[in-house]
């Protein structure tokens, strides 16, 4: 899988000015309580989780509200995005928000007519609240790393892997435009851990 979002198309720079100086990181780990199901037959079974397939994102800190699109990847082997500036995409092929491991959702930092529904993105702060939710289940998660990284050093097997409590990752784009890839030299990642409240 080739790690790249499109749609990052807006020439004029501000993003890359806004996202120059991204980055924190929680010194101490979050405390997360997770309260185990009972276990079945095997004891392993308390702690898995099965998560939910998300309808709707919410950001307080900044204002963001969007419909999430359900996606995969795309015929060339690129990570599905959203067909529009407004949503945003939960990467379904990957872990559930709510699961064990690393749920991805992208959306756009701006389009050819101004900012996008994570234009932002990069003034969240640590402890920053990030609400995931269906009709059945609404997850909250909160921010302890946020980096910016150039597109060609990010580590796919991170951003997507196992963990082994459930975390919230978001991407969007970050750093200059380059007009020969069509799209920005950075990614901007926002790793957030679930609260249980």
């Amino acid at each position: 899988m080739v790690f790249v979002l499109a749609g990052c198309q807006q020439p004029v720079d501000e993003v890359s000015v806004r996202s120059e100086n991204v980055g924190f990181a929680q010194d101490e780990p979050i405390l997360v309580n997770v309260q185990p199901s009972a276990p079945k037959e095997n004891p392993i079974n308390g702690i898995k989780r099965t998560g939910i397939q998300p309808n709707s994102l919410k950001i307080p800190a900044i204002d963001v509200e969007a419909q999430i699109q359900q996606l995969g990847v795309t015929k060339s082997g690129e990570m599905a995005v959203p067909n529009n500036i407004e949503d945003v995409s939960w990467f379904a092929p990957g872990y559930k928000p709510g699961q064990n491991g690393r749920a991805v959702i992208a959306g756009h930092v701006d389009g050819v007519d101004g900012p996008a529904v994570f234009w932002d993105l990069s003034k969240l702060e640590l402890g920053d609240e990030l609400v995931v939710e269906n009709k059945e289940k609404i997850l909250t998660f909160r921010v302890h790393t946020m980096e910016s990284v150039p597109l060609d050093l990010a580590d796919v097997s991170a951003v997507f892997g196992y963990t082994a409590t459930p975390e919230l990752v978001l991407i969007t784009c970050s750093g200059t435009y380059d007009f020969d890839r069509g799209t920005r030299e950075e990614r901007l990642i926002v790793y957030a851990s679930l609260v249980e409240k």
